[in-house]
């Protein structure tokens, strides 16, 4: 509600600005829930003011707004209660609440660290390109829209097209991106292990750095990784000859381009081609990577990276008739796996759910781009096939509450809808039997 209203003033308006209230509404909630869906662009909407609006909204976003919060009453020497503390902890991930005030200071030092590496280093190609003024606004712009998952640009409807083919841009955006979605359990525990690493007096391998970072870490890391390599070479030999996309360019650069649009599509939403312009098969890969989204406590929204493994892990324990779920020597709690496979089935429900609704108010749309859009929506990636700004006012209220659903996450969402007035005890009744399969 404050981003509508001071997106929505006189000052923040562009010279031609064509949005309306729900317009600026719509933006706001996108750029909270750091989705990238717009229905005007950012750059031809809003004045200087109004995208210095817009790149805070998209920073407390991309943060979320309960640890930016817990910051500022820590930095002020007030003790928050625990519940509280408790509520911060779950939202970033992290089990416990010990040195608190550190690890939120950690947090913020991160973040201003890398948006600021990148910011520095996208400036390098900005600067000459739109002079000092413009040139420095949108490398800060773009550091913080990439690292934030946001997916916002100020550069106009083409968005990065026009640097597909550079290596500065793709690739330290592609960085902040990946850092932004793999968490700030991992950043941690990377950093620690890294100094133990230094200090290590025997022989430095790269097993014993691995070996020595958490199980989340491992695999959150292993997870992003396969999902990257794996999208990347997908796309690339799907996109391969199609002369809309990367056929008319050089392997390296097909390689480039592949590469930027597998890190982007799982959880930004920046581009560098014209992806409505890709083969039906590349849209429906798309879908996928961005269900699946990012890591837990992090910028990125969709599944999780390790929400998935564990539905993974659990199909295969079952097909294998193992009734535990092993992962490197480790057993994962029942009740772990469990919430996995309950997450699962309720964002599953919350796509398809939302992709009905838009399909009855949008008939004469294409299903496959409804369910693009729908799916960019509630994993909060914000790439959307032409779609957003033509359609009606009551299937972009459908979107806001997809957006915001796929923030605060599905779980979340049901879990507080839940009733509380009456206690609830684990009980056991005679066994059942019920034929399956």
């Amino acid at each position: 509600m404050i981003g509508f209203v001071f997106l929505s003033l006189p000052i923040s308006q562009a010279p031609g600005s064509e949005a309306t209230y729900f317009d600026h509404f719509f933006h706001s909630v996108s750029l909270v829930s750091v989705t990238g869906l717009v229905i005007h662009p950012v750059s031809t909407t809003y004045s200087t003011f109004g995208q210095v609006v817009t790149l805070f909204l998209m920073q407390v976003g991309g943060l979320g707004l309960m640890t930016l919060v817990a910051s500022i009453v820590t930095a002020f020497g007030r003790k928050m209660a625990l519940r509280n503390r408790l509520a911060v902890l779950e939202g970033i991930n992290r089990d416990d609440s010990t040195d608190f005030r550190t690890f939120l200071k950690n947090i913020i030092r991160y973040v201003v660290v890398i948006e600021g590496v990148g910011f520095f280093l996208l400036s390098f190609r900005f600067v000459p390109d739109y002079g000092w003024g413009k040139g420095l606004f949108t490398a800060l712009y773009l550091s913080v829209s990439g690292f934030t998952n946001g997916g916002f640009d100020n550069l106009g409807t083409n968005s990065l097209t026009a640097y597909v083919h550079d290596p500065l841009v793709n690739m330290v955006l592609s960085a902040l991106i990946i850092l932004g979605g793999i968490g700030f359990h991992v950043w941690f525990d990377v950093a620690s292990i890294s100094r133990k690493w230094h200090k290590h007096s025997g022989k430095k391998t790269f097993r014993y750095f691995f070996r020595n970072l958490s199980l989340h870490s491992r695999l959150a890391i292993i997870v992003s990784l396969l999902l990257i390599v794996s999208g990347t070479l997908l796309f690339l030999l799907v996109e391969y000859n199609n002369p809309d996309t990367i056929g008319p360019f050089s392997f390296g650069q097909k390689l480039l381009a592949s590469f930027f649009q597998t890190v982007t599509m799982r959880t930004a939403g920046l581009t560098t081609i014209r992806f409505t312009e890709v083969y039906p098969f590349t849209v429906f890969s798309f879908i996928l990577s961005m269900f699946i989204g990012g890591s837990p406590g992090s910028t990125a929204g969709g599944l999780k990276t390790t929400t998935f493994a564990m539905v993974v892990l659990l199909i295969y324990n079952e097909l294998r008739g193992q009734k535990n779920v092993h992962i490197w020597n480790h057993t994962i709690p029942d009740q772990l796996v469990r919430s996995a496979l309950v997450i699962f089935i309720i964002f599953l429900a919350t796509f398809l759910g939302g992709t009905g609704i838009l399909s009855i108010l949008n008939p004469e749309v294409d299903f496959i781009v409804l369910m693009f859009e729908v799916i960019s929506a509630i994993t909060t990636v914000g790439m959307s096939a032409n779609l957003t700004s033509s359609l009606e006012m009551t299937s972009h209220i459908a979107l806001m509450i997809l957006m915001f659903v796929g923030r605060i996450g599905p779980i979340t969402l049901a879990e507080s809808l839940a009733r509380k007035d009456r206690e609830t005890t684990n009980l056991t009744y005679k066994a059942g039997k019920i034929i399956i399969g």
